[in-house]
């Protein structure tokens, strides 16, 4: 066996692994007892590593060796160029490598779980988007996508729940906090949102989904710190605070009661509010500075007061995986399939491994 995945290395799924553990090449190669220049070869194609390398590959970066083989599915071809990013300057490359390697998992997951069940077609009514392009083209996308998802003139529900419901891969990676807000992609058979922990803030994390969602709609291709990141904001603002129902809405004065009214009806910050009745000039400059002061002083920049309940959670592939275990395959079976943990596949799909505790009233 270890011959046959060393007939069968495919480089760009070592570097895959790599990204995921967050090593250099230089980290890798001196774990493995390599040259530099072999692990830089390795992944290029140029030359192959032998069984007794292969597997010490796959031990350093937490896969098994079948990982490596050219028969997966294939690495999304513009890799981080082609994934949508929040800010270039904020992070460094390893962070994003790392975190891009955990929407590719992601894939890897879902092209093995389609082999069982049958997952929802993809259905994402694409609106492109140029730097030229103003609010009423954002609008005309957003209600594209209400028409097309038939959704309510209100509230969207839960919106992470339409979108996998609509086809889209979402995930929850812990690894997200380490500087790397939400972002996404759309280079497969499948789009992948990846946003941040569960325990993230329900409002903002709602907001984040909204964003990439208009990344997907609007941009096909990636162009991070350019005009995208706006007009994705604008995307998420009008998707869940709609301007003609804001409009009447919103309060002319900031009255802390009626905006934690709307926070919990509509699902998103009083400081999405906010900014939104300063947009939509239902205040005024000053105005939106004023209560943008009162609640920093009485509140602080972070911690918002009437707190939503919990995120939305992801749950097309833990369904998937359950339905999958139905039939007498066990996670483990199906980890050894991706070439992955059963931990790791645990964290991809929301699931946790961890055994309830017992709770007795004494």
């Amino acid at each position: 066996m270890s011959t046959e995945n060393a007939a069968a290395f495919t480089g760009n799924r070592l570097r895959l692994a790599r990204f995921r553990v967050g090593l250099t090449i230089k980290d890798l190669a001196e774990r493995v007892g390599v040259t530099h220049s072999s692990i830089s070869q390795y992944e290029t194609g140029r030359t192959r590593p032998t069984p007794a390398t292969l597997a010490k590959l796959a031990l350093a970066t937490g896969v098994s060796p079948g990982f490596f083989s050219f028969d997966r599915r294939p690495v999304s071809s513009s890799g981080l160029d082609g994934t949508h990013f929040r800010s270039l300057r904020s992070t460094s490359k390893a962070v994003r490598s790392s975190a891009w390697a955990w929407s590719e998992l992601v894939l890897d997951v879902s092209d093995i779980l389609e082999r069982y069940v049958r997952f929802p077609p993809v259905v994402l009514p694409e609106r492109s988007l140029g730097a030229e392009d103003n609010e009423d083209s954002l609008a005309e996308a957003v209600t594209n996508l209400r028409e097309s998802w038939n959704l309510p003139a209100g509230p969207v529900g839960n919106l992470v729940g339409q979108m996998e419901a609509h086809g889209i891969l979402v995930t929850r990676a812990p690894l997200v906090a380490n500087g790397v807000d939400a972002f996404s992609h759309f280079q497969g058979r499948r789009p992948v949102v990846v946003l941040g922990p569960q325990e993230k803030d329900a409002a903002r994390s709602r907001f984040d989904a909204a964003h990439e969602l208009g990344h997907l709609v609007c941009h096909p291709e990636a162009d991070p710190g350019g005009s995208q990141e706006h007009q994705a904001h604008a995307f998420a603002a009008e998707l869940l605070m709609p301007r003609q129902h804001m409009i009447d809405l919103l309060p002319r004065r900031f009255d802390l009661g009626a905006y934690a009214r709307l926070k919990h009806e509509w699902g998103v910050s009083i400081a999405a509010l906010l900014y939104r009745a300063k947009k939509l000039e239902i205040i005024s400059d000053a105005a939106y500075r004023r209560a943008v002061v009162t609640m920093n002083k009485n509140y602080g920049r972070t911690n918002e007061p009437f707190p939503l309940q919990r995120s939305e959670r992801p749950t097309l592939l833990q369904s998937a995986i359950k339905l999958v275990n139905s039939t007498g395959l066990a996670v483990e079976d199906l980890a050894n399939e991706i070439g992955i943990s059963a931990d790791d596949l645990n964290a991809i799909a929301g699931s946790s491994s961890e055994r309830p505790d017992v709770l007795l009233d004494i």
